[in-house]
């Protein structure tokens, strides 16, 4: 079994700091334009395509420097913010990466955040970066339905041994989350710790969606239970 789990409202909560940590960090590299990310995809989004939305409604180059310059900035201004404090791991999330490794499965990311960045908020919120030696990260494709491929990639690099798209199961918070397991052949676990209610992550199509990660047990029974009858 091969276990992905999104960050942002799946595994933790910021509380906004990374919101304003990226638009500080659009400050810092044009100046006040009025930056907003209102109307831009953000549960469930890339951190590249944010930045792209974000430099096209202010006309502000899309060049790989550019992207390269602001990925650094903003690893760096979300370091130095973002605490401990502000960040909240959301019930049952630590436990439930823990119980998945000690049953022997490969416990990995897939998330819209950048690679570094990602690792900033996993650490912020008390979870080890080394629960997760894989992943697939925010500027890895051209939308979400492309990262669960690198992941499970990455997973049998990791681990020499394969890993099946029936055998993975994908944790999010967001229809986003759900349709790029559901789209790549995966098993989609949805949990309602997010913007969206249970009811929609059902509705979207997820094989289960709970409330939250805190009933361990029966989470990583269903997991173990749903992976070995495909």
């Amino acid at each position: 079994m091969l276990v992905l789990f999104d960050i942002d409202g799946t595994l933790l909560r910021t509380e906004g700091a990374g919101v304003r940590a990226m638009l500080a960090t659009f400050r810092e590299l044009h100046g006040d334009l009025g930056f907003s990310l209102d109307g831009i995809q953000m549960a469930g989004g890339l951190d590249k395509l944010i930045w792209e939305a974000m430099c096209l409604r202010h006309g502000l180059a899309t060049s790989d420097d550019a992207h390269a310059k602001f990925r650094a900035a903003y690893g760096d201004r979300l370091r130095a913010d973002l605490t401990a404090m502000q960040t909240r791991a959301m019930p049952g999330a630590a436990a439930l990466v823990h119980a998945a490794h000690d049953c022997g499965a490969g416990v990995g990311l897939l998330t819209g955040n950048y690679e570094h960045t990602a690792y900033i908020k996993v650490e912020r919120a008390g979870i080890p970066a080394k629960c997760f030696p894989f992943g697939a990260y925010g500027d890895q494709g051209a939308s979400r339905r492309d990262l669960p491929p690198l992941a499970i990639a990455r997973a049998v690099a990791h681990h020499g041994r394969p890993f099946d798209p029936s055998q993975t199961v994908i944790i999010g918070d967001t229809p986003l989350d759900v349709d790029c397991a559901k789209a790549n052949g995966c098993i989609a676990l949805g949990v309602a710790t997010g913007p969206v209610p249970r009811e929609t992550l059902l509705e979207s199509g997820a094989d289960l969606a709970v409330d939250t990660l805190a009933d361990t047990p029966s989470l990583l029974a269903w997991m173990q239970g749903v992976t070995r009858r495909r």
